[in-house]
């Protein structure tokens, strides 16, 4: 039992589709924000299986984990305490620079002005963009789900192919979660549910473990930089697809497509370009 527990397919893929399709199932007619719910159930798990329950040393993926589950329950829970949209907004971003200061600020402390200042720049400005493109998503959840698991996807791929096994798992299980939750929105959301506009501060999962641990392995694993700026493209190239369905599957479908490229693409990309590229 404990050979298969081990798996790395059970831990990022089988565990956590199985487990967030089944709690949006549960869910699905008690909370407005079952999706929410439901990914980060599955992503719990999946970090069990793969960290176990130790939470120190404080590591910079041990942060970004934390970080990761803290923010599925303030986009939960926040919409209720925040109902203006541009406070919400405020509130996100703050969250994401916060975040990058506190996951990285140890190789921050190790870098010259210079590279201090290009890090910073460039990391909240990714954070910025993602905000952006991601709260012009909230309003279709089928364009929503499909740019937030594609990107997950790619920033997996790709951190799994610059020699990265632990932040490829991490965003890889949030990507099947995600599909999970997807699924049971396709499968089993009623027709108000299905057509309710998300409130802005839910996309922050979305935002931050993409930017977290995009940036980790980047940091720790070598992973080009620009690898991000085309996985950055993901959510543009979902808002941009020309999508006009009434029927839920054909529009996840449609709408998944576009990022399923993308991210498979940079994933196969990364992987070809080999250790040089990389950084080793």
């Amino acid at each position: 039992m404990e050979q298969i527990l081990n798996r790395p397919e059970l831990q990022s893929a089988v565990a956590p589709f199985v487990i967030a399709l089944l709690v949006y199932f549960g869910l699905r007619k008690i909370s407005a924000q079952a999706w929410l719910w439901a990914v980060c159930a599955a992503f719990l798990v999946s970090v069990l299986l793969i960290n176990g329950v130790t939470v120190t040393p404080l590591t910079g993926t041990r942060k970004i984990i934390l970080l990761v589950l803290i923010s599925f329950f303030a986009a939960a829970l926040l919409p209720r305490l925040l109902p203006r949209v541009n406070l919400q907004r405020a509130v996100a971003a703050g969250a994401a620079v916060l975040a990058l200061l506190w996951v990285f600020w140890a190789v921050l402390a190790r870098m010259e002005a210079g590279a201090i200042a290009l890090f910073l720049a460039g990391s909240i400005g990714l954070a910025l963009w993602l905000l952006f493109l991601f709260d012009r998503l909230a309003h279709n959840e089928a364009r929503l789900h499909a740019a937030g698991f594609s990107l997950l996807l790619g920033v997996g791929l790709a951190a799994t192919a610059a020699a990265s096994a632990l932040l490829g798992q991490l965003a890889l299980a949030l990507s099947t979660a995600s599909a999970g939750a997807f699924l049971g929105w396709v499968l089993f959301a009623n027709k108000d549910d299905a057509e309710a506009a998300q409130p802005s501060i839910t996309t922050l999962p979305y935002v931050l473990a993409p930017l977290l641990l995009g940036l980790a392995a980047v940091i720790f694993a070598r992973l080009p930089w620009y690898a991000l700026l085309a996985l950055a493209a993901i959510p543009l190239a979902v808002s941009l697809l020309p999508l006009k369905s009434d029927s839920r599957f054909l529009s996840a479908l449609l709408s998944s497509l576009p990022g399923l490229v993308i991210a498979i693409a940079v994933g196969f990309w990364v992987w070809q370009s080999g250790s040089s590229d990389s950084g080793y």
